[in-house]
């Protein structure tokens, strides 16, 4: 004859879902651990799913399906900056586009531009 299983947190009805848990939050610590990070998430997610059917005895019942998903994240901020400025002007290209041009030194007033 099959257990009785309470549906509470503390019984082995979600135990499946607990060791998830439990492995997943320790990959994340040694995690941020490995990649120096200070914050972290650790998301469960269950899906309850009710459908009646018939049982053996004949009668209709409702049967439960609980579905988790456990899945951590780690923030780790990786940051390069660069920059390209000065010494260029943006004109049109003729086609459609852009190009950068050289400023040149200084332009005379009545100089034509190339």
């Amino acid at each position: 004859m099959a257990t009785v299983k309470p549906i509470t947190m503390e019984s082995d009805t979600f135990a499946a879902m607990k060791q998830d848990m439990t492995a997943s939050l320790n990959r994340l610590l040694k995690n941020m651990q490995e990649y120096g990070s200070d914050k972290a998430a650790l998301t469960v997610k269950l899906t309850v799913t009710l459908e009646d059917q018939e049982l053996d005895n004949g009668e209709q019942g409702t049967v439960p399906k609980f579905e988790h998903k456990v899945s951590s994240t780690v923030q780790i901020k990786d940051e390069t900056e660069g920059e390209l400025d000065g010494n260029y002007i943006l004109e049109d290209d003729g086609h459609g586009g852009h190009v950068l041009k050289p400023l040149s030194q200084q332009m005379e007033m009545f100089e034509e531009q190339v």
